[in-house]
């Protein structure tokens, strides 16, 4: 009797929604605050070997070719040889079948510390995603999920420790729905991926971690047109800057590969490349996550632009060569250090031109411009003309994700839609979604 009464009034849809709601509020909420501490106990790890490889710069950067063979050599034993980093973390949150193990947490988080000590060029956003994927790992198991439930854990593991590094919940959740499956985006795992970000932020928030902080002044009260066409030129730079990265990123696997089939050599040789470049370059604004050099873009009129370059090939050697970190962050760097420079030839305001690269960036290297969106508008909110700063933002992202074509800093990404046509969903790599434009 009961069935048929819920059956005429139509509500079952709504009874299994419910249903799927408290599911993943008793799943997301914990396993957010657990992410949580343990990547604002990495991010406390990181700030802090920063901080003593600043203060003791000369003596660990010869060591950075010792650090990479340690590297290769705790992954070889812990049966990860070929670990593709961020990478399976993506390819896990897509199909919800590909290994995640828990044993990858305690790696990269060791490795990544390891490079940051020794002055590699690395971030720690990508570290933080293989630390929440690792931790969450064993629930999968533990609760028996299906391919479709596991995949949205993984999900929520991304939103989770981006929302902890970052302190962007609502960005953090719509960037690990939009991130695995380019112009599809997951919505059904909206909910768990919300819930896991707000408690992860929230998890940080009681440990005492402010997230950055960022001010932009010298917008308009008004959108400018003369100014919007310069926010352009930031936003087409970001794109091929994006592609840039990209491009350094995947050469580098393959240069050193290719070359040094010993992963030990690869590791030793990309050391001392690293360690040898940023001595000549007498400074180590290049080193570990470069926090400070970002910061110093919002506040500086002084940034020179073949800083972003620098940022983009030390990068590229040092990830390429086997050492561990993020890709995100040194993104950000890229995309502010570029944006504070232009802004200085275009005549804007240094912070808001190192604002718009922040976000464009990210957008052209992820291929997510709804999360970018987002964190435009969480990250730099301390703006009285807040409508015409978001149209800004909305016209630099739109154009990196656009230019930036099909690059991507994560293989596993599946392009479902080509970017220049509509209705034309495919499950497809990025060359042939490139060739059938």
């Amino acid at each position: 009797m009961l069935r048929k009464l819920i059956r005429r009034m139509k509500i079952v849809g709504a009874i299994r929604a419910w249903k799927y709601f408290l599911k993943w509020l008793l799943i997301s909420i914990p396993c957010g605050a657990v992410v949580g501490v343990a990547v604002s106990l990495f991010r406390l790890a990181i700030d802090g070997v920063n901080s003593f490889r600043a203060d003791h710069r000369l003596l660990l950067l010869p060591l950075l070719p010792v650090a990479g063979l340690i590297i290769v050599f705790i992954y070889k034993k812990a049966g990860f040889p070929h670990d593709r980093g961020t990478n399976d973390i993506v390819a896990a949150a897509h199909d919800g079948t590909s290994a995640v193990e828990w044993k990858k947490a305690p790696l990269v988080f060791i490795a990544s510390a390891l490079t940051h000590l020794t002055g590699g060029s690395a971030g720690c956003e990508g570290a933080s995603l293989q630390i929440g994927g690792g931790i969450l790992a064993p629930v999968s198991a533990l609760l028996k999920m299906g391919k479709n439930d596991s995949s949205v854990l993984m999900m929520t593991a991304i939103a989770a420790a981006f929302s902890a590094l970052t302190g962007a919940p609502a960005a953090s959740a719509i960037f690990a729905i939009e991130i695995a499956i380019i112009g599809s985006i997951a919505y059904s795992a909206l909910v768990p991926c919300v819930l896991g970000a707000v408690s992860a932020y929230w998890t940080t928030r009681l440990l005492g971690l402010a997230r950055e902080h960022y001010v932009i002044d010298g917008v308009s009260s008004a959108v400018d047109f003369p100014e919007l066409g310069k926010v352009a030129v930031i936003g087409i730079c970001s794109a091929f800057a994006a592609i840039l990265f990209c491009r350094a990123m995947e050469l580098s696997h393959k240069y050193y590969e290719k070359t040094f089939r010993n992963p030990y050599k690869r590791a030793f040789v990309g050391g001392l490349l690293v360690a040898g470049i940023t001595l000549l370059l007498g400074t180590d604004i290049y080193s570990g996550a470069g926090y400070n050099t970002i910061e110093h873009a919002f506040v500086s009129n002084d940034i020179p632009i073949y800083v972003p370059l620098i940022k983009i090939a030390l990068t590229a050697l040092t990830l390429g060569a086997g050492f561990r970190g993020g890709e995100i962050l040194p993104a950000f760097y890229i995309g502010s250090t570029m944006g504070s420079s232009l802004a200085v030839i275009l005549g804007l305001e240094p912070s808001f031109g190192a604002a718009i690269g922040f976000v464009a960036v990210f957008c052209g290297v992820t291929n997510c411009p709804l999360a970018a969106f987002a964190l435009a508008a969480e990250l730099f909110t301390e703006i009285v003309h807040a409508e015409s700063v978001m149209l800004y933002f909305g016209v630099a992202i739109a154009l990196s994700y656009l230019l930036s074509g099909y690059v991507g800093l994560y293989p596993a990404q599946v392009f479902y839609q080509s970017k220049l046509k509509l209705h034309r969903y495919r499950k497809a790599d990025v060359k042939n979604a490139e060739e059938l434009e």
